[in-house]
């Protein structure tokens, strides 16, 4: 009677390992794809964050620094001073 008593205990043991197993897969997978979204929102956020800066400082360039002003009118809207003679040419 104690060989059967030990081996339907170690069955028993096996079946509860398997049925662990089973329900705690399904949620480790959610785990590990919500870890990967969490990853890369937060490449997203940084690269964002960066930006952000970027264009905090040209606000605050272009608020403050004529010259900063001047390089726009020049390189976007190819404006010029009296006098002077824009050539645009294309490589």
């Amino acid at each position: 009677m104690g060989k059967v008593l030990t081996a339907v205990i170690y069955v028993l043991l096996v079946l509860v390992l398997i049925v662990s197993g089973i329900l705690v897969l399904p949620a480790y997978q959610k785990y590990k794809r919500t870890k990967q979204e969490v990853f890369e929102l937060q490449a997203d956020l940084d690269r964002v964050k960066a930006e952000y800066l970027t264009l905090q400082q040209e606000v605050h360039d272009l608020q403050h620094n004529a010259s900063a002003i001047e390089k726009v009118a020049r390189e976007q809207y190819h404006l010029c001073r009296d006098g002077e003679v824009i050539y645009i040419y294309s490589e």
